[in-house]
């Protein structure tokens, strides 16, 4: 069996075993989902810091990704390894943009990789929503305070990648990323800040292609972080 082969089969039973789809898994990597299909068809295989990324995002050892390994011999936390009492969500390794649209990588990328919870108080935050739908991101900036301050863990509806009624949403546009409430008047969207210090703004029909929806935040709980040095 050659290495694309192995490598396919690998993929596949990852999208299995997280219930992603390759859809999903593109957008978590930061690739084409051309990219995610050519892998899963054998066309072509990751290398590199593809790979890397890979084994870092799934918890698998890049050998297993290249069939040496007969089955993964580790994996980061996830909703196997919960306790039958308790709800693990998992924590995205970005911050999203609650003032300028910059977007940057969390303070706890290596640190950090899921949160569990009471599964009564995760459905006070998610509501009826299905937990494996959720994932967690970090807030920065003060643009849509107070309702939401900078550091506060959002509760993000991943499977809302339209736009899905008024309401605050993680978006990109024209190369830039935010968390901003979103409102649909007429045929444009206008994207509001809850801190009156920032001024609304609206992306006209002739530019709604270029408004690509990351997911919906659902809730925000406070999240401080203290420095030092």
């Amino acid at each position: 069996m050659g290495s694309e082969t192995k490598t396919k089969n690998r993929i596949l039973e990852l999208l299995d075993i997280k219930g992603w789809s390759q859809a999903e898994l593109a957008r978590q990597l930061g690739v084409s989902a051309q990219s995610v299909q050519y892998w899963t068809t054998g066309k072509t295989f990751p290398r590199g810091e593809r790979l890397a990324k890979l084994a870092e995002l799934s918890g698998y050892p890049q050998s297993w990704f290249l069939g040496e390994d007969p089955a993964p011999s580790f994996h980061l936390p996830d909703k196997h390894q919960a306790k039958s009492d308790s709800v693990v969500f998992t924590v995205l390794d970005v911050e999203f943009s609650c003032g300028d649209g910059s977007h940057v990588k969390g303070d706890f990328i290596d640190v950090v990789r899921s949160i569990e919870l009471d599964p009564e108080y995760a459905r006070r935050l998610v509501g009826n929503r299905p937990f494996k739908n959720i994932e967690i991101g970090n807030a920065r900036g003060d643009s849509m305070a107070p309702t939401i301050a900078p550091g506060d863990l959002l509760f993000l509806d991943r499977t809302v990648t339209y736009f899905d009624g008024d309401g605050i949403y993680a978006f990109c546009f024209d190369g830039e990323c935010y968390v901003k409430r979103l409102q649909k008047i007429g045929s444009k969207i206008v994207v509001l800040s809850d801190n009156s210090n920032y001024q609304s703004w609206s992306i006209d029909k002739d530019a709604i292609a270029m408004l690509y929806i990351q997911s919906k935040v659902v809730s925000s709980v406070p999240f401080n972080i203290n420095r030092f040095g």
